[in-house]
């Protein structure tokens, strides 16, 4: 059966005197750890690690899953093979079919480094002490990613508490808690078109568009089109739902039925989210 539990502050917990901590709350309540899984804080980029693991320690959370916590190594292109292997054999990396890939561990060349941006699961004491070890061990940087973030367990009926009160540590930058569904649109980023050289007057011509997601949350959302003459201007968004998301990028297909009831030369723009255009043409006859 499970308990109830509730919110007395029973101890008091008192941070060390440093500059580091004293912008954190004075009283931390001691609390049983909960197998309810149902609230996500932001971390800043900035964010001591290890303070956040002190913190989350002290009140019995449990650490689900840690997300963008971006790493940079400087491992050569022909050792990141070898560092995948090495990160393959933590448990808080390869588990519940997840492990480190050639999408997550790759070798960077725009600044000669190798990223790691694996998700960490199960952060218990253990795991977190052997991940701060290995940060040191292999001379990990850390890349200050915007989108660091942290999957808890809390006790249940807490929810709307600890939504409120977690925003007073100094490395919280949000919290959600999980009966809200996290849904934004992104224009996306176009990599390809298959267009064809030319076409028919009213055939309809499907052209098979490729775009970019920025993690695994990322679907297809809409197509838009703006005309203007024998010109079609093409905005694809990508769709992105969840809270908490893998570190997987992807490129991702949809259809765009082309159709024109005028011959001549078309152009076909497909706006990227920088503002500018990948451009196509085709002879329609």
């Amino acid at each position: 059966m499970r308990k109830i539990l509730t919110l007395s502050i029973i101890a008091l917990l008192f941070f060390g005197c440093s500059s580091e901590n004293a912008q954190e709350p004075e009283v931390l309540p001691v609390l049983e750890n909960s197998s309810k899984t149902n609230l996500a804080i932001g971390i800043k980029k900035d964010a001591d690690l290890s303070l956040v693991f002190k913190t989350l320690n002290e009140l019995h959370f449990d650490i689900r899953q840690m997300n963008g916590f971006l790493y940079k190594s400087d491992t050569p292109e022909s050792d990141v093979a070898s560092l995948r292997n090495l990160l393959n054999e933590k448990p808080y990396i390869k588990t519940s079919g997840w492990s480190a890939t050639t999408s997550s561990v790759f070798y960077y060349q725009p600044e000669n480094k190798t990223y790691i941006i694996n998700s960490f699961f199960d952060m218990n004491v253990t795991n977190q002490t052997d991940l701060l070890n290995l940060i040191s061990s292999l001379k990990l940087k850390d890349g200050l990613n915007e989108n660091k973030n942290i999957y808890l367990s809390i006790p249940e009926g807490t929810e709307t508490h600890w939504k409120s009160q977690m925003m007073a540590f100094s490395f919280v930058k949000w919290t959600e808690t999980f009966d809200q569904v996290c849904i934004s649109y992104e224009n996306a980023p176009i990599v390809s078109a298959k267009i064809p050289v030319s076409g028919n007057v009213n055939q309809i011509i499907p052209i098979d568009i490729s775009f970019f997601v920025r993690n695994g949350c990322g679907g297809f959302g809409s197509i838009t089109e703006i005309n203007s003459g024998n010109t079609k201007t093409i905005t694809v968004k990508a769709k992105y739902e969840g809270c908490l998301c893998t570190q997987s990028t992807a490129n991702l297909n949809t259809t765009y039925n082309f159709s024109t009831t005028t011959t001549g030369t078309h152009t076909i723009k497909f706006l990227q989210p920088d503002g500018s255009f990948l451009t196509y043409s085709i002879n329609i006859q």
